[in-house]
């Protein structure tokens, strides 16, 4: 009777968990995520003429000024053309870059992989205004400092570890039978490339593109020191009304038009991110 009891109270703990654990995680991102934008968004609808502050819970009028203002007496319209435009370009080379060095660190049993694998992740440790500062002196030297090009090279330098990373996994998981057995029926290179690898590397492809485009769209400290006052991005329009002239009201618009994109883009990726490349994959061979 008391191993029944104890084993019913067992069950019982186990259901609860299964209710309770996706109710306080879900909570959480509640409190933690959606609060915060949620703020963002009235902040950005705040009318001037009637100051929300303490202790007023919402504000008191809303209109559409602070983002009609963004709009017309700042660069914004430009800067999010540049944000998309340096993106999808560091994305493109990234792509380049890190395609062939992750078949090599993936594929290849190279002396020394495991200490480049390690390297590779150094721009995503070392602090961004240091590193800003010292590219932004030897960018200055080679005569690309203030320019697209300038720029497209410190993101890619902060970008590419996202992908090389995801894709050096991925080679390294490719089970090496489907790849001799495409050999042993006559396939060439290139028709192994576009049978075996790039469907089971799609899912990582599709993953580094995404951290790759949101870490150039985001990047702050190397756009300012080397792209600064010619190329403005999102993130130095935002910046520019944080610091000692904190405007909340125009920081929460340029904040949320930083964030809507991102936020698609995540959704998307999500959709497209699924186990059913790599079956997809096994099941051509």
């Amino acid at each position: 009777m008391n191993n029944y009891h104890v084993k019913s109270q067992k069950k019982l703990t186990r259901q609860l968990l299964k209710i309770l654990l996706p109710f306080g995680l879900l909570s959480i991102i509640i409190v933690w995520i959606g609060v915060p934008i949620l703020y963002a968004l009235l902040w950005s609808f705040v009318n001037p003429e009637f100051p929300w502050s303490y202790p007023d819970p919402f504000p008191k009028n809303l209109s559409l000024f602070q983002w009609e203002y963004v709009f017309k007496y700042t660069t914004i319209v430009k800067s999010i053309g540049n944000s998309f435009l340096l993106a999808f370009v560091t994305t493109i080379v990234c792509f380049i870059l890190a395609l062939p060095t992750a078949y090599a660190l993936g594929r290849r049993k190279l002396k020394g992989s495991e200490f480049f694998k390690i390297i590779m992740l150094l721009p995503m440790v070392f602090p961004g205004m240091a590193m800003g500062l010292f590219l932004g002196r030897m960018l200055h030297g080679m005569g690309v400092s203030g320019t697209y090009l300038g720029v497209v090279m410190v993101h890619t330098l902060v970008s590419l570890p996202y992908m090389l990373r995801i894709l050096v996994v991925n080679f390294e998981s490719m089970p090496q039978d489907l790849i001799d057995a495409a050999s042993n029926l006559g396939a060439g290179n290139w028709v192994k490339f576009k049978e075996v690898y790039l469907p089971m590397i799609l899912p990582g492809l599709v993953a580094g593109a995404m951290f790759t485009f949101i870490t150039s769209m985001e990047e702050f400290n190397l756009t300012f020191i080397v792209g600064a006052p010619d190329i403005t991005t999102i993130p130095t329009v935002l910046y520019s009304y944080l610091g000692e002239n904190f405007l909340r009201t125009r920081a929460s618009v340029v904040s949320l038009i930083l964030l809507i994109p991102n936020l698609i883009l995540l959704i998307v990726a999500e959709r497209k991110i699924k186990t059913e490349y790599m079956g997809a994959a096994l099941g051509k061979m």
